[in-house]
């Protein structure tokens, strides 16, 4: 079975990054939960606002090291991950990059953090990927039709409103217990 998993949202944890960089320049408590659109620039409008520039180019070009590199990975990514491995899965990371210095740092944060994986691929037509299952939180990829795995959202406030028929799940652990367990139905 091939796995694809997506980076952020599901194995890194920039939220709460995107969060504390915003508050200590705002002085606000946004929290994840405070995040209602996966758009940054709808999610943080006061950037556009007071700076004058994007939300997205303040945090993927201007902050892009600390948001990358300084984000931890979800508890329980690395040991689920092996858990796919140990019972002979295929783990593709599937994630969408803008820049090469995103791209090198991605690279870095799944080296530095032991993330196991068995190829990569940086791309926006994640369904051009085979592979039995998707994990991802944005509805964008989600809800494209062209995707054929079966699918599995983590759930956050921005993608609630989300009714395309998939599994739902918080984190990756339960993600990946689903799809064993799935699996394993499936071989009986």
């Amino acid at each position: 079975m091939v796995v694809k998993v997506d980076v952020d949202g599901v194995i890194r944890n920039m939220f709460d990054k995107m969060c504390s960089l915003y508050n200590a320049l705002f002085e606000e408590n946004k929290t994840v939960d405070d995040i209602k659109d996966y758009d940054v620039d709808k999610s943080f409008p006061k950037i556009k606002e007071k700076l004058g520039i994007s939300a997205n180019k303040f945090f993927f070009e201007c902050h892009s090291e600390t948001l990358f590199l300084m984000s931890e990975p979800y508890d329980d990514v690395v040991d689920a991950l092996e858990k796919l491995h140990k019972e002979g899965h295929k783990i593709v990371i599937v994630t969408w990059q803008p820049s090469t210095k995103n791209k090198h740092h991605t690279l870095t944060f799944l080296e530095v953090n032991h993330i196991p994986y068995d190829d990569i691929c940086f791309t926006k037509d994640k369904w051009l990927i085979n592979g039995d299952w998707l994990i991802d939180d944005n509805p964008e990829f989600i809800c494209d039709t062209r995707e054929k795995a079966e699918k599995v959202m983590i759930n956050y406030a921005f993608n609630k409103d989300c009714d395309f028929p998939c599994k739902r799940l918080n984190n990756f652990k339960e993600a990946v217990d689903y799809i064993l367990t799935k699996n394993n139905d499936t071989d009986k």
